[in-house]
């Protein structure tokens, strides 16, 4: 549909959830994929399906709240295809509590991964898309990075740092004709939401018999106008327009794929 034929892009957290679906998606539309993730099986087994598939891309372990792995992750996709056309920054991790319960390691890892780590991606792959003026930039962010909710304050504070650091970036490299914005999901079960509503679970004994599931699906239709959930194909799917020609004329935003959770 969106004819991404001979582009390559950079998908963080491919491993599984929504960077694996994004991964996916974007190869279904022509794009060479290089997974990265901590997981280095997990976009190991991603990669062979993708070439399975008929599709091309690179697997590479990556920490990227670590500089140099990070370095080393542009270095080798530039050796293998000797250009970057979109980055998806999507890895991302989230600690649940209250925030005078937090100890340091609950309040940095989040910071480090979901902030830092999409500084040090976009800071590595802008340096390499200004020469070349194009590229596309897309950060994953959260519709708790528009309103804050309790019990996730870490996670909170770094995905609205996300979606700072995307208008600021929207506005430096537009003069380069890359465009850059933000995707805030809503409710996805993924494996930090099951962590979100175990931590309900203990600390709610009106919860303890539910399980966690039933305490999410809960939440969604408390807060939901659509009362389903959202999935990772829903976020592939706007992520594929965005890295689009069809999408050249929007920067700096950061929309909502949230069944209307957040409204504005």
């Amino acid at each position: 549909m969106y004819n991404l034929k001979n582009q390559v892009a950079i998908v963080t957290g491919a491993g599984s959830g929504i960077g694996k679906a994004i991964a996916w998606r974007l190869a279904q539309e022509g794009a060479v994929i290089v997974a990265a993730d901590i997981n280095e099986e997990a976009v190991k087994e991603l990669i062979k399906e993708i070439k399975d598939s008929g599709g091309e891309g690179l697997a590479i372990k990556t920490d990227v709240s670590n500089f140099g792995e990070v370095q080393n992750m542009v270095k080798e996709t530039l050796a293998h295809f000797n250009q970057i056309d979109i980055l998806v920054n999507n890895a991302g991790t989230g600690s649940a509590g209250r925030i005078v319960d937090y100890n340091e390691e609950d309040w940095d890892k989040p910071l480090q991964v979901n902030l830092k780590g999409t500084f040090f991606c976009s800071q590595a792959v802008a340096k390499e898309m200004i020469p070349r003026r194009k590229g596309k930039i897309i950060n994953i962010a959260s519709v708790a990075g528009k309103a804050g909710e309790e019990f996730i304050g870490a996670y909170c504070a770094s995905k609205f740092g996300v979606i700072g650091l995307t208008q600021v970036l929207a506005k430096e490299l537009g003069r380069y004709n890359i465009n850059v914005n933000a995707i805030c999901p809503g409710y996805i079960w993924t494996p930090m939401w099951a962590e979100l509503a175990r931590w309900f679970k203990e600390h709610f004994s009106s919860l303890a018999e539910k399980t966690l599931y039933e305490i999410f699906t809960k939440r969604v239709e408390t807060v939901t106008p659509l009362r389903r959930p959202q999935t990772s194909e829903d976020i592939a799917n706007l992520t594929a327009f965005l890295v689009s020609e069809e999408a050249r004329n929007i920067t700096g935003q950061a929309i909502n794929v949230d069944g209307g959770a957040v409204m504005h």
